[in-house]
């Protein structure tokens, strides 16, 4: 993952702009996973696995909304 928006992705859940806890679908499923495991902890390999793909998906949120904006932009006022 491109490290800038790797820090980027930080970032914007450091000053909660990117806040999964608002998505009871995501704390569901989050529960469910840790439901899975003994104690509740999930293991490392499964934190990372979720980390990247929350990361991947912000990176591809991130790239459609430059591109709607770069399209909206080329629209004939």
């Amino acid at each position: 993952m491109n490290k800038q928006l790797q820090e980027l992705f930080y970032s914007e859940m450091d000053h909660r702009h990117l806040d999964f806890d608002a998505f009871p679908e995501y704390i569901d499923l989050l529960h469910q996973s840790m439901a899975i495991f003994p104690g509740g902890d999930l293991p490392g390999e499964i934190v990372q696995l979720l980390d990247t793909s929350n990361c991947i998906s912000f990176a591809h949120g991130l790239r459609l909304g430059l591109r709607l904006k770069r399209w909206a932009q080329s629209l004939p006022l």
